[in-house]
């Protein structure tokens, strides 16, 4: 129980991070900044609520497969956003 409570702390740290990064203007920073805490979460929430941790071999595979497949999704559809003319 000790530690989904502090899991659940850092939880409300990145949120109070992501509302506060809103309120300082680091110009064209401010996304990426947003990005990486918004992968931080989602990292806590995958190793300790879905038991990525403590989880077999295959799983973890098919959790990496899974995130991999969305990168190459994501790169794909902005590769197709900025070649347009």
């Amino acid at each position: 129980m000790s530690t989904y409570l502090w899991v659940w702390v850092a939880l409300l740290a990145l949120l109070a991070l992501t509302v506060g990064s809103s309120y300082v203007p680091l110009h064209g920073f401010n996304a990426a900044a947003n990005v990486l805490i918004a992968a931080a979460k989602a990292a806590l929430v995958a190793l300790f609520f879905m038991r990525l941790r403590t989880s077999d071999g295959l799983i973890r595979l098919a959790a990496v497969t899974g995130v991999i497949w969305a990168l190459i999704l994501t790169s794909l559809s902005l590769l197709d956003v900025l070649t347009r003319t």
